[in-house]
């Protein structure tokens, strides 16, 4: 492990000199950064990238946020509650200037096997950033769904009308398999599907990834405990979406967020309702029905470290039924700037890289550059040489 702190900052200085004069090589030279120019203050040569005054407001680090967002009927409310509460969110984010993107999947298999993200309308289609001014609208219009509110109002509209007996009514089938998405939802395996492909170039190789589900059931409905055709796939557990990310990106710092349903009384309330609030049932009971999100709260509460390399759960774990959203969002809003404390360099250095101004307490390990809490706020300038061996 490399690491370095402010009181080995003189020591830092004397090894750059020493590799900027010596033609020391290097057995495991680090691969070349695809990112070396003039706008990202780097210049390439005799194997080495250097970088040189490469600015930094501490805690305005890059994070990529990624909802996943179950889409299946009985959804509507939660989506609402979520819309009503995101603009807070994100003026959260940008009091502290993180520089972020924000990208939404659903839970539906088919719909993400065709297309990985949800097209959300800002200068990039794919996702949205802090420069994309009607960002809170657009984010709102995309994470309510209008093929869950498609399927809920064709649902209820049968029970309407032939009551417990509505899913046997003449027309219902067809017309739920042309208006509902599939009930079947697996959201590990979507966000499986779109962290690993990294959809649209939308992760940053120098981003954090802040993972956001929200979903009022369990993975597959929670079939897979007495049904074997909802087998788990591996990509439905949270060791399989562990096991992908420690393959796929090893060295990436991430959050997995469940806000699902924790308890019985939580589950109770995610039946889907008509208009007059009445239940909708069949001869069995409810028919649209919730659950606790098990496999979603396992991969949350499993063990990581953080930023400061202590121990942590990988993420948050919020209740789905909370009221008002705006606890749950301030919750994750100070997840993601503690971590914006970290600078993830394009390079791994050979040598200890020069922060300046010098009194800036910091933890260098790796890529990465760990700033002590409390620096919040203040801008810094980073120089550091990475061993590429390309000439």
């Amino acid at each position: 492990m490399k690491t370095i702190t402010v009181s080995q900052f003189a020591l830092g200085i004397a090894l750059g000199v020493l590799i900027a004069c010596s033609p020391t090589k290097f057995s495991n030279p680090s691969q070349l950064s695809g990112v070396c120019n003039a706008s990202t203050n780097c210049v390439q040569g005799n194997g080495y990238e250097d970088y040189t005054n490469v600015p930094f407001k501490v805690g305005a680090g890059k994070v990529d946020i990624l909802f996943i967002d179950d889409n299946s009927a009985s959804m509507s409310k939660a989506h609402v509650a979520m819309a009503s509460k995101f603009s807070g969110f994100i003026q959260n984010l940008d009091t502290k200037q993180i520089d972020y993107r924000i990208a939404i999947t659903t839970t539906d298999v088919a719909s993400v096997g065709q297309k990985r993200l949800v097209a959300i309308g800002g200068a990039n289609p794919s996702f949205l950033t802090k420069n994309d001014p009607n960002r809170i609208n657009l984010f709102n219009n995309s994470i309510r769904r209008n093929e869950t509110i498609q399927c809920e109002d064709h649902i209820t509209a049968y029970f309407n009308t032939f009551n417990v007996n509505f899913q046997s009514a003449a027309g219902y089938q067809t017309g739920y398999i042309q208006k509902c998405p599939s009930s079947d939802t697996r959201g590990l395996y979507t966000g499986n599907m779109v962290v690993s492909d990294n959809a649209d170039s939308f992760m940053r190789t120098d981003a954090n990834l802040n993972i956001i589900l929200i979903s009022n059931d369990d993975v597959r409905q929670g079939r897979y405990l007495t049904d074997s055709n909802y087998a788990l796939d591996v990509k439905d557990t949270a060791e399989g979406f562990k096991a992908m990310m420690q393959s796929k990106y090893p060295i990436k710092y991430w959050d997995f967020n469940s806000i699902v349903v924790g308890d019985s009384t939580c589950k109770a309330n995610q039946t889907l309702r008509n208009a007059s609030n009445i239940e909708v049932t069949n001869q069995m009971g409810p028919a649209i029905a919730g659950g606790i999100g098990t496999e979603y709260i396992k991969l949350s509460s499993s063990a990581a470290v953080d930023i400061d390399n202590d121990t942590r759960s990988r993420g948050l774990t919020l209740d789905i039924c909370q009221a008002n959203y705006s606890g749950n969002f301030a919750l994750m809003a100070v997840q993601i700037s503690q971590a914006a404390r970290m600078k993830v360099l394009n390079c791994t250095p050979t040598a200890a890289p020069v922060v300046s101004p010098a009194n800036i307490p910091y933890t260098w390990n790796g890529n990465k550059l760990v700033f002590n809490a409390g620096s919040e706020g203040i801008p810094v300038t980073i120089s550091y040489r990475c061993y590429t061996g390309a000439l």
